[in-house]
């Protein structure tokens, strides 16, 4: 029985647990979840290692202060770094790439562990078609709201500026500087998880750098000019 490696860590670091998976399980056990300080927000994104996420460590790993998620030979579910904090009210910048831009991956924000692997909740999308759209990750499971500037804008195969604010139930969304999504509906998470997604399908790697974390914002757009 093969043990996923971020599991086997967990094991040898707490003896005591009685943590066993099953064979063909990546994912680590629920961790404790907590709300996010200001603190967390610089252990999460250090630039060095992922002590504040959890996930199948097998295809994610940070380089040159990036979190690199990437599989070679293409996965079968989607799967998620997730965020070993809950957040509230929040501003996040981030760049973001792409490679190919054909893939797909995703921010999400204020969503839950759901079946396993994957998450559910809102999701800043990206990717071919879907760069700036808001998606309901399990969550609805369609566009939740459309625009018609995020492809166009979009730096294909390099790095984008990606901006999401959440307060209450508004959202909105900006990339490389461009609104992109207003949205606002009565049964819209207002906390929970981030999550940086690895799409199903074939090989992909997404990057991620340069984060910027703001807890209890202004519903305003700081990239927009």
């Amino acid at each position: 029985m093969r043990i996923a490696r971020s599991t086997l860590i967990g094991v040898l670091l707490l003896p005591l647990a009685a943590c066993v998976l099953a064979a063909d399980s990546k994912d680590t056990a629920t961790p404790e979840i907590r709300p996010a300080t200001m603190e967390d927000v610089k252990v999460m994104f250090n630039g060095h290692d992922l002590s504040g996420w959890w996930g199948d460590m097998n295809l994610y790993h940070v380089e040159n202060g990036e979190i690199v998620g990437k599989t070679e030979k293409g996965i079968r579910k989607n799967e998620f770094l997730k965020s070993r904090f809950s957040f509230g009210d929040f501003r996040l910048i981030c760049k973001i790439k792409l490679i190919p831009d054909s893939a797909n991956s995703g921010i999400q924000f204020h969503s839950q562990p759901f079946e396993g692997n994957e998450m559910a909740g809102p999701q800043a999308d990206a990717g071919k078609g879907w760069w700036g759209k808001l998606y309901g990750e399990n969550f609805h499971n369609k566009v939740l709201a459309d625009n018609q500037s995020g492809q166009g804008i979009v730096k294909m195969n390099d790095w984008n500026t990606y901006e999401v604010v959440a307060v209450g139930t508004k959202i909105r969304t900006a990339m490389n500087g461009h609104p992109c999504v207003e949205y606002d509906a009565p049964d819209v998470p207002t906390s929970g998880l981030f999550g940086l997604q690895v799409h199903a399908g074939g090989p992909t790697e997404v990057r991620f750098k340069d984060f910027e974390v703001e807890l209890n914002p202004k519903l305003e757009l700081k990239t927009v000019k």
